[in-house]
């Protein structure tokens, strides 16, 4: 996950998600491989496809990348306030 502000502050984060492809497709909730991955981090042996959209999130990589860069967001835009004198 990338945040660029205008003043050239660049913030990243990245994350993971650990899991296993099968040699079958199973679920229709999601795209790409999603009906072909198993991911480690979950109760029991479902596809990426087979979780419901709150399950997948909460153990995505794209939903730990948002949630670790969104308060270093905020404190960058925060402190841009603070420096302008807004706030």
């Amino acid at each position: 996950m990338a945040f660029v502000d205008p003043d050239g502050t660049e913030l990243t984060e990245t994350a993971t998600m650990e899991g296993h492809v099968i040699h079958e497709v199973r679920g229709g909730n999601g795209f790409g491989y999603d009906p072909m991955f198993v991911p480690d981090e979950q109760d029991g042996s479902l596809t990426s496809a087979e979780m419901s959209s709150e399950a997948k999130d909460a153990i995505s990589h794209r939903g730990k990348a948002v949630r670790a860069i969104v308060p270093a967001v905020i404190a960058h835009l925060n402190g841009s306030r603070s420096e302008q004198g807004e706030g």
